[in-house]
């Protein structure tokens, strides 16, 4: 049981590691290094974290369980990504749509969705990798 803790909670890890890699290129990219500063990293990044961190424990986590549970196993394993990757994300990616032109930007709102698209899939992945381990 703690075995299978620690497996989920270093999957979390490298997921934010990954998301985390993306803000910070895209951020970098988009401002041509402009503007970088480690608070702009902070900001979206430490709201990245909080957002995904919830979504993995209410919603991740239940749903790789049940789909683990019907399938009988973790095969195929590009259920697991797509389910955390695009299914489970979907009302993340409808809220923001709701505040482009309102509260974001576009740019910033499809950052901030293929950077939960990235967590997601990456979560998606390690679970079903971290039963092999």
């Amino acid at each position: 049981m703690l075995r299978t803790i620690l497996k989920l909670i270093l999957t979390a890890i490298v997921s934010w590691v990954l998301g985390l890699l993306f803000i910070s290129t895209n951020l970098y990219f988009t401002n041509d290094g402009i503007d970088f500063t480690l608070a702009d990293i902070m900001g979206f990044g430490v709201m990245a974290i909080v957002a995904s961190g919830l979504l993995m424990l209410a919603v991740y986590l239940p749903s790789l369980y049940v789909l683990k549970r019907r399938l009988h196993g973790l095969s195929p394993r590009l259920k697991f990504v797509l389910l955390t990757g695009i299914l489970c994300n979907l009302p993340i990616f409808i809220a923001l749509a709701f505040l482009v032109n309102r509260k974001m930007a576009l740019t910033e709102a499809i950052g901030f969705m293929t950077t939960f698209l990235i967590i997601g899939a990456v979560f998606g992945l390690g679970f079903t990798l971290s039963d092999e381990l």
